[in-house]
């Protein structure tokens, strides 16, 4: 799954919301998302700092991370382009 192929996900999970679905939790409450965001930057940073490094393991948290910022994104209305955009003005 590609980033953009998740932002649609959640664009459509917050354009017709299903009932008990986790990511709208996330989109309609922004403080919930902000505080998953920071819990599981966390524990990638744990991950990231073991003597041995697991990989599965650092992805999986570092695959939450990603998730969780892009629902805090999505559900404040900032889209990936622009961060993307944001990116692309850096490297030049």
């Amino acid at each position: 799954m590609t980033l953009e192929q998740l932002e649609a996900v959640l664009r459509d999970r917050l354009d017709h919301p299903p009932a008990g679905s986790y990511s709208v939790t996330l989109l309609s409450d922004p403080e919930r998302a902000q505080r998953k965001i920071m819990e599981e930057a966390f524990e990638l940073c744990l991950e990231l700092g073991r003597p041995e490094v697991d990989p599965a393991r650092t992805a999986e948290e570092a695959a939450d991370v990603l998730f969780h910022v892009l629902a805090g994104l999505v559900g404040a209305g900032v889209g990936l382009e622009r961060v993307m955009d944001s990116l692309e003005r850096r490297r030049r």
